[in-house]
């Protein structure tokens, strides 16, 4: 009888602990594509900014000719994981390119 007991107790809190395994792996991942996200727009914005307004110095400066060579590298934060680094860095390289090309062209029409 007391073996029973034991073993549906031993059952039942093996179940809890396999529940609890699979909540904290959801979360977990959650919070990883909420990150991803916020660091991509994030830095789609900084770099939309900056490309922004190098777009118009250059249309004003150079006029009809292209003369962006390179994207600068965005600063980054030391509290930010390696995950949100690589988001934000896509994000603003996108951004910046999305924001030179947007003002030149508004600029140049």
């Amino acid at each position: 009888m007391i073996n029973k007991k034991f073993d549906r107790i031993k059952k039942a809190f093996a179940v809890l602990l396999v529940l609890c395994f699979v909540l904290s792996v959801t979360v977990a991942s959650a919070s990883a594509a909420s990150n991803s996200k916020n660091g991509y727009n994030d830095g789609y914005s900084k770099g939309h900014d900056g490309g922004k307004k190098q777009g118009q110095k250059d249309c004003v400066k150079y006029g009809i000719r292209e003369v962006l060579s390179k994207i600068p590298l965005p600063s980054y934060n030391q509290g930010w994981t390696k995950y949100y680094k690589d988001t934000y860095n896509r994000g603003f390289q996108k951004g910046y390119l999305d924001g030179y090309n947007g003002n030149r062209y508004r600029c140049l029409k």
